[in-house]
């Protein structure tokens, strides 16, 4: 068991009931999303756990404290020995080492194990066995399949799972419920999303880090996007983030330091922040989504 007795000090939020939990408290919450996925709540992005007929996976593992597999084992009667890794970063990987072995791609294996600074006076297991897979792979669980795409933006080795059977696309952080975020270069993104547009009569759903089950629709939206912007230079130029979302309000009645349950932590933003030559982002919005990418990267 990892060890997080030195975070006890620190709460927990659930952002929709505003109860407090010490960090160092095994939380896992489920909710069945199609027959035969479930959708699990810990800390950090969610996790999902798709069954087949000999064994069940989990996908992601999130950040919280507990045994993420023992909790998997009590929704399937399937064993539960593997996970997949649709990318690098902490809130997805933090408990690959309850598992026999954890999936994932080449560029993102070097980078798995590395923790978040929230995280700093918790050892993590770094030498847990890992194989890599890649982009046309197929992971069999017994009379349901997952077929492996290559989605590298958001993270470098990034990965997405496509389950026909549920018919959704388990797409890690790479598209969201804010739609998507472009890192690189568009046209490197435009091929990558044809690749899934190939199949898009196979998925009608988007299973995300940050939301379960949203419309695949938005795929649709997002990749046209990407054509206009290659071929049309589509976008407005913007000096406020386009979107706008009710905040969710930290508990301020304790003394100790509260983090909300599923929302990046002061000292982990830092990761994600643009430098100063991150200049000229441009923006297409859409009903409660956008793409957004750089002027000079098309």
């Amino acid at each position: 068991m990892i060890d997080f007795s030195s975070k006890h000090h620190i709460l927990i939020q659930n952002s929709e009931t505003a109860i407090l939990r010490p960090m160092d408290y095994p939380f896992f919450e489920s909710k069945l999303i199609a027959t035969g996925v479930w959708q699990i709540l810990s800390d950090g992005d969610l996790s999902y756990l798709v069954e087949g007929n000999q064994e069940a996976i989990v996908i992601d593992s999130g950040y919280g404290a507990g045994d993420l597999r023992s909790f998997c084992e009590q929704l399937t009667l399937r064993p539960v020995r593997r996970i997949l890794n649709t990318h690098d970063h902490f809130d997805h990987t933090a408990n690959n080492s309850y598992f026999d072995v954890a999936l994932m791609s080449a560029k993102t294996a070097p980078l798995a194990t590395l923790p978040f600074p929230s995280f700093a006076g918790i050892d993590f297991p770094r030498d847990y066995p890992k194989q890599i897979i890649a982009a046309g792979d197929v992971i069999e669980l017994g009379q349901r399949q997952l077929n492996v795409y290559a989605l590298p933006d958001h993270a470098v080795g990034s990965l997405a799972f496509l389950d026909q059977q549920s018919r959704i696309l388990f797409c890690g952080d790479e598209i969201t419920p804010l739609g998507k975020i472009i890192n690189g270069s568009v046209s490197v993104v435009r091929q990558q999303f044809k690749r899934l547009m190939a199949v898009r009569d196979q998925f009608d759903w988007l299973c995300s880090g940050p939301q379960a089950m949203l419309p695949a629709t938005m795929l649709d939206v997002i990749y046209q996007d990407l054509i206009d912007i290659v071929d049309h230079d589509a976008g407005t130029s913007f000096t406020e983030f386009p979107l706008t979302f009710p905040p969710h309000q930290i508990r301020t009645d304790v003394a100790q330091t509260v983090y909300l349950r599923q929302e990046a932590r002061p000292e982990d933003r830092q990761l994600s922040m643009k430098s100063e030559d991150d200049t000229d982002q441009r923006v297409i919005v859409h009903d409660g989504f956008m793409t957004m990418y750089h002027a000079d990267q098309r």
